[in-house]
């Protein structure tokens, strides 16, 4: 590439091979899209290794992503290291288990152009054919931080393999918390570009996504995901400053491990 890229993707994988190129065959039409849209916008694809035993660094290498190894495991940790070598000054983070409309790219181009104030913007992720009850969880939990944005002005909620945001502000604002490995990394993003401008979540920016973590069933995701990791765990985090999960690999079951 010879000059600087106007949007950085940063793709969060840990084990993927299966699924990486799935993703990135999405992400290239979304450039293609954006390349219609607008001549000028150059986009960069960044893949982080996060401690991968299988292929795919070699997968991410074959569609033409620059790869970068990240040995400290956990989703945001490879998030981070991802933004760390990103040049452009938008950057759109998505997971290496989901995949993105070709639309997707030239929506987020245009909500950052529309609105020079605002810093980081989310939308949901929608499960490929999982059960009906995880749409009905989906559904209320969306629902509960609209709700909250409606009635606050702004977003509070990210979805981790959804969001956008200005490189500059990120930095400001400090970036990630790696502190708090799930269940609060989206929150604690867009809790920290808050201070530096406005947030948006909106239903028009959507990704699809494995369905894997749901596999657990209904009581084990309901309990062990929302409301261990999403409910309690930041809540518990933000007043002790200790994380309930030590660990977390992307594309997991989202299930702590020992």
């Amino acid at each position: 590439m010879d000059r600087a890229p106007d949007i950085t993707i940063v793709i969060a994988a840990h084990n993927e091979e299966a699924r990486l190129g799935r993703c990135l065959d999405s992400v290239h039409a979304s450039v293609a899209a954006l390349a219609s849209a607008s001549a000028t916008s150059a986009v960069e694809i960044i893949v982080v290794d996060n401690c991968s035993t299988d292929a795919t660094a070699a997968v991410a290498r074959e569609r033409g992503a620059q790869v970068v190894g990240e040995r400290a495991l956990g989703a945001v940790n490879a998030k981070a290291a991802g933004v760390a070598v990103a040049r452009a000054p938008l950057v759109a983070v998505i997971d290496a288990d989901s995949v993105c409309p070709p639309d997707w790219l030239p929506k987020v181009a245009r909500a950052f152009a529309a609105d020079p104030r605002l810093v980081g913007l989310s939308g949901p992720a929608r499960y490929i054919g999982a059960r009906r009850w995880v749409y009905a969880v989906m559904w209320l939990w969306y629902g509960f931080w609209k709700l909250l944005q409606a009635l606050a002005g702004t977003a509070y909620y990210a979805v981790g393999t959804n969001v956008a945001f200005r490189r500059e502000a990120y930095e400001r604002a400090g970036g990630f918390d790696t502190k708090v490995l799930v269940g609060g990394d989206e929150i604690g993003l867009f809790r920290r570009l808050r201070r530096v401008g406005p947030t948006r979540y909106t239903d028009e920016l959507w990704v699809e996504t494995d369905p894997r973590r749901t596999e657990v069933g209904f009581f084990r995701f309901f309990f062990g995901t929302v409301l261990l990791h999403y409910v309690f765990n930041y809540p518990i985090y933000r007043i002790t400053g200790r994380s309930l999960l030590k660990r977390y690999r992307p594309g997991s079951t989202l299930l702590p491990r020992q």
